[in-house]
């Protein structure tokens, strides 16, 4: 009975530190793309940018006290402000662009033996974006799925054993993307999205 009672205890202790090793983060920022080429039925056009919003929402288990993995989504979303050097806004067009990552991480972090971790992080995975332009009132959208992947680097700050805010600059690229709008004669293809964004994040341990 007291053996059986020790390897229930050892189990459970086991168990705990297994779960104990899982964190959710959570983070919010800007974001800022930088200009792409358009290409349509054979026409090269240059886009600009405005600045983003970018949402972040990381799984992650940290594997000892220098590695961790992740899996990461979130939103991100803008706007595109002229093509050619026209405003869009000056011809009644406005183009949404968001996309939703889903991002596998590997993560480094630096122990300091303070509450301040530095870490560096690579990812890969896709990314789903959507392409909603909006022609003097008519809409055209389409949504596609691209390969993307990330690198990124941050500072994290330990408030308590289980509760950490932190600082995060992250750089996104996707391969090319298309988009089938009904109603126009070609697709339109973006060559490459290459995307930087700073976020706040809060960090909790299990």
């Amino acid at each position: 009975m007291v053996s059986a009672a020790l390897l229930m205890s050892a189990a459970g202790a086991r168990a705990a530190d297994w779960s104990d090793n899982f964190y959710l983060s959570a983070g919010v920022g800007d974001m800022f793309q930088q200009k792409a080429s358009f290409i349509e039925e054979g026409n090269v056009r240059n886009a600009t940018f405005d600045p983003g919003i970018r949402a972040d929402i990381n799984l992650g288990y940290n594997l000892n006290d220098s590695w961790a993995v992740e899996l990461e989504s979130g939103f991100m979303w803008n706007s595109i402000d002229t093509i050619n050097g026209v405003f869009l806004a000056s011809v009644s067009q406005n183009i949404d662009m968001s996309s939703v990552p889903i991002l596998a991480n590997v993560i480094y972090k630096m122990p300091t033996k303070t509450p301040c971790t530095p870490y560096l992080g690579v990812g890969a995975g896709g990314v789903v974006s959507m392409f909603d332009l909006n022609n003097r009132g008519t809409d055209y959208r389409d949504t596609d799925f691209t390969f993307a992947y990330q690198a990124e680097a941050g500072l994290d700050y330990a408030l308590s054993k289980n509760i950490s805010i932190g600082i995060a600059y992250k750089f996104l690229g996707t391969l090319n993307q298309r988009y089938y709008l009904s109603g126009l004669s070609d697709h339109i293809k973006i060559d490459g999205v290459y995307i930087h964004s700073v976020v706040a994040k809060l960090t909790w341990t299990f």
